[in-house]
């Protein structure tokens, strides 16, 4: 009973909105009064639906200029003052219970994309939303702890024994031991089995349990530690299973009501319960939901670490134990066996139905969803075009239903950041895209080509297009407008391509200027449903008359947040507004994907936005 009610609660957590829990409740009140017909269980679960409401409420978060590092992590530490929190990002030293006095404050914002990891959600689910890079260290630490990291941080290859001691992420240790903690989990049980065979279990777990509260605070209560903590806490205080998992869901979701759905709380939780209720073949049923969460959160598995699951979370307890005096001699780099998938719904519900139906009998048909991540991928009927937030640059994908063509528009670097190496080159793996057919490179700028040198020798390019009077290879309509052209720069020298595709048009415009856009008016005829706006949304582009004679629905706009250039203008802004054109900017709403599928076509954006464009 206790463990229905608590994933009742699990449930009313991740839902978030106020409303959507009060209608669960109601739903969920019915099949309690079905299942038990005990009027006491409905008031314990109204109690708590009423604490996930307040837990879930968004807080206001006060901002202080002191704040202590409480967390370390690759790249960034995180202050805290109260029940403030901020993301540091600086060049000092810092360590462990530093003070530090924060000059400017400024929200978390990155360049999110489809299928690409999250770097501001992941903060806002630990209720960090904002940043500096402007800091004053006001005292430096000498508690034991700042010594503690200080000397493992000084020792040699010590990468591997951060990682598993503080969740300090190494590329040499695959990303699910990390956050799953199953170095200290490891070493935990490894300790438990030793010291068992002469003393009372009872009372080792109640020493072990100790240690894992002493251990957290002298290093880090990661979320695993503090998942690992409340199981091992109730396996003392209750002796059923399910009491026992009930007490931790109950328990994490109070500390961590925005964190439910982190892999640290669901991966032990799902296998805990395949542990308890699934009789047979439970190794595989467990390598299925493996793999199923490494492909939603990761969007990709190391087949390697898969297979030799247990193994390595047993070496990585051995490493854990002994990382003191081997340190020279960890190098765990995994051999590259790695597959790519981002999951979408159709997989996700099937992989719930698949979890659900092996609890409570394996059949060997169940397997059938391997089979799932082909169909989705070589099977998808939808046409896709795909704008990604690359910065002050542009690239767009355009994908032909079952992959049978791939086309990319520009493929654009900026000064910060490789957007090959970190975004474009994810998507498409995550995409299953092995090959671009062709490859349309608009004019000769950085924020344009700059990725074509490193891009093609990570992926296979078979036409790249430079030139209007080239055409390009597809089964649908799709043209290089105004080959001859009266240019004055390398911006109005850029390729323009219109192509349609289920009756919905589409005008790519690089960075041509008015001049060229008044040119295509004095030249052709066009209609465009969806225009990718001239030159990132300068007032250089966009003529309101221009825009008038295209009819557009919906205009795409590829820009950096908070760009030194000012893009997209104001002035552009007010003509779209005007011509009553709905505007998608990637600065603000992230990657834009449009799909159709003959009359039906519609728009996401990656903050979650979805449109119907009528034709």
């Amino acid at each position: 009973m206790m463990l229905i009610l608590s994933l009742g609660f699990l449930a009313c957590l991740i839902l978030k909105e106020i409303l959507c829990i009060l209608c669960f409740t109601l739903f969920f009140l019915v099949y309690l009064d079905y299942r038990f017909k005990d009027k006491r269980i409905w008031i314990l679960f109204i109690l708590f639906s009423l604490l996930s409401c307040i837990l879930v409420y968004p807080k206001e978060v006060q901002q202080q200029d002191t704040y202590k590092i409480t967390e370390i992590k690759k790249g960034y530490y995180i202050g805290k003052n109260r029940g403030s929190k901020i993301l540091i990002q600086t060049d000092l030293d810092l360590s462990f219970q530093d003070e530090v006095k924060v000059k400017h404050i400024e929200p978390i914002h990155t360049d999110d994309n489809f299928t690409l990891f999250s770097f501001t959600r992941y903060n806002e689910n630990k209720n960090i939303r904002f940043k500096t890079n402007s800091v004053e260290i006001i005292h430096k630490s000498t508690s034991f702890k700042s010594r503690l990291y200080n000397y493992l941080k000084s020792k040699p290859n010590s990468s591997i024994v951060l990682s598993l001691y503080y969740g300090i992420h190494d590329d040499s240790i695959d990303e699910i031991y990390t956050m799953l903690g199953y170095g200290y989990m490891s070493a935990y049980y490894i300790v438990l089995h030793v010291l068992k065979r002469k003393w009372d279990e009872t009372r080792i777990r109640r020493i072990l349990l100790v240690f894992s509260v002493l251990f957290g605070h002298f290093f880090v209560f990661t979320l695993s530690l503090t998942r690992f903590i409340l199981y091992q806490l109730s396996t003392l205080l209750f002796t059923s299973k399910p009491n026992q998992m009930a007490f931790t869901i109950l328990c994490f979701g109070m500390l961590y009501p925005n964190q439910v759905l982190s892999i640290s709380f669901v991966c032990p939780l799902l296998l805990q319960l395949v542990s308890y209720f699934c009789t047979e073949h439970k190794w595989i049923v467990q390598k299925m939901v493996l793999l199923g969460l490494m492909f939603i959160y990761f969007k990709k598995v190391n087949l390697i670490s898969l297979f030799f699951f247990n193994i390595f979370r047993k070496l990585y307890g051995l490493i854990f134990l002994f990382g003191f005096i081997v340190q020279d001699l960890i190098n765990l780099k995994l051999p590259d066996l790695t597959i790519h998938y981002a999951p979408r719904i159709l997989f996700i519900v099937l992989f719930i139905i698949f979890y659900i139906q092996c609890l409570k009998h394996f059949q060997w048909k169940y397997l059938w969803i391997c089979i799932v991540p082909f169909l989705e991928i070589y099977c998808n009927p939808f046409f896709q075009v795909y704008t990604l937030n690359i910065g002050q640059a542009d690239c767009s994908i355009i994908v032909e239903p079952f992959h049978k063509s791939v086309v990319m528009i520009d493929c654009g670097q900026n000064l910060y950041r490789d957007n090959v190496e970190r975004i474009i080159m994810p998507f498409l793996e995550n995409k299953n895209i092995h090959a671009i057919d062709t490859l349309i490179l608009t004019h000769d700028d950085f924020d344009h080509n700059g990725g074509y040198d490193s891009l093609k020798e990570k992926i296979e390019i078979k036409e790249v297009i430079e030139d209007s009077n080239q055409s390009v290879h597809v089964d649908y309509p799709f043209y290089l407008l105004l080959s001859e052209r009266e240019s004055k720069d390398t911006n109005d020298s850029s390729l323009i391509s219109y192509f349609t595709y289920d009756h919905l048009t589409y005008l790519f415009m690089g960075d041509a200027s008015k001049q060229i856009e008044k040119q295509l008016m004095a030249t052709y005829d066009l209609k465009a449903d969806v225009i990718k706006v001239g030159h990132h949304g300068s007032n250089t582009s966009s003529d309101p008359d221009f825009l008038d004679s295209l009819d557009c629905k919906v205009a795409l706009i590829s820009c950096g947040y908070k760009n030194k250039y000012g893009h997209p203008s104001v002035e552009t802004l007010k003509t779209l507004e005007t011509l009553h054109i709905n505007t998608l900017c990637t600065s603000d709403c992230g990657s834009i994907a449009m799909y159709s599928l003959f009359h039906f076509s519609f728009v996401v954006t990656n903050d979650g936005m979805f449109g119907i464009i009528w034709t």
